[in-house]
């Protein structure tokens, strides 16, 4: 596996979106960006705060174009929201692998119980990968995906002292 590294996005980046939403390919484009509603809403961290809402890039040595992009949002909740997505030439690299393990590290870290996703029904690279990360398929989410679970387990709960 190459050197990887996994960090915030950051506003020196909109240059590095834009090439990696050209260079997603097709099986990106019709699982992560559909509609291209995820490129919308990941430029809009250019021009105002997203609330609620972490964006993160994994990164490959000397390239200016992310290889991953992920983010979590309703960071408000217990269980936020996740979406990840690959550049087309940096498929079969482990860059989902590494780039969800970071994700729901900081995802652990800051408290969450879980994190929800949804992907396409014949999307199977990335159930097979979800899966292989402990998240539990629970059904079909109303836009027609399939609707993954990842629960944290809990930490000892303290007393209440009234």
């Amino acid at each position: 596996m190459p050197e990887l590294t996994f960090r915030p996005l950051e506003q020196d980046d909109r240059q590095g979106i834009v090439d990696f939403f050209a260079r997603l390919g097709e099986p990106g484009s019709t699982f992560f960006n559909r509609d291209r509603g995820n490129e919308r809403g990941t430029m809009r961290f250019f021009e105002q705060e997203v609330p609620n809402t972490r964006f993160f890039v994994t990164c490959l040595p000397d390239d200016p174009t992310p290889a991953g992009l992920c983010f979590l949002w309703d960071l408000d909740t217990m269980i936020p929201w996740m979406g990840i997505g690959v550049r087309h030439d940096c498929l079969g690299q482990h860059i989902g692998s590494f780039t969800i393990d970071h994700l729901l590290a900081f995802a652990g870290e800051r408290g969450c119980g879980g994190v929800l996703l949804t992907t396409a029904q014949d999307n199977f690279p990335a159930q097979r990968l979800y899966e292989s990360r402990g998240f539990e398929k629970l059904g079909v989410h109303h836009d027609g995906e399939f609707l993954y679970l990842k629960r944290f387990a809990a930490g000892p709960i303290a007393p209440r002292e009234d």
